[in-house]
């Protein structure tokens, strides 16, 4: 069905966490049917996008605190553009993923361009008017997986999500 690049910017930015979703399983207490094409994605690195991260919403899967989406708006200050994971999948499995994150909350799919001749793609919601900061246990598996994905120091990453808290 031909393959797509799937921008991963919250917490599938943790392999752990971004396979369940693939795979099925559990994750943090929640369990996931997975997609139905089970084939491993493939990583190829990260970026950054001109899109600013923010938090919203209430998730019951998080403490009832705000979940991670993109703003539509292109983000023309560096300083405040996000940091993406590539994941190169199956569209069905794009289609299955968009399904569980519930396609209520993340409404839209955002094209951010080609890679490799693929095209990349990420899905967001638009809350900004629904602002609300992440909890801790969320905060900490972005935190992971953003150690993951780029092998930052701590402070660095510190520094990159404390300016997506005010």
């Amino acid at each position: 069905m031909g393959k797509i690049i799937y921008a991963a910017y919250g917490s599938n930015l943790l392999k752990e966490r971004f396979t369940v979703y693939i795979k099925g399983g559990e994750f943090e207490g929640y369990k996931y049917e997975g997609c139905k094409d089970k084939t491993e994605p493939e990583d190829l690195g990260w970026i950054y996008v001109p899109y600013r991260l923010y938090f919203a919403k209430n998730s019951p899967k998080w403490e009832n605190k705000g979940v991670a989406f993109l703003g539509y708006e292109e983000e023309l200050d560096p300083k405040y553009q996000a940091v993406v994971r590539l994941w190169k999948i199956s569209k069905s499995q794009f289609e299955d993923i968009h399904k569980q994150e519930g396609k209520s909350w993340y409404h839209k799919v955002l094209s951010l361009g080609e890679k490799d001749g693929l095209k990349v793609k990420t899905i967001t919601g638009s809350w900004m008017k629904e602002l609300n900061p992440p909890s801790r246990k969320y905060f900490d598996v972005i935190k992971r997986g953003l150690k993951e994905t780029t092998a930052w120091s701590d402070e660095k990453i510190e520094n990159y999500l404390e300016k997506f808290l005010r």
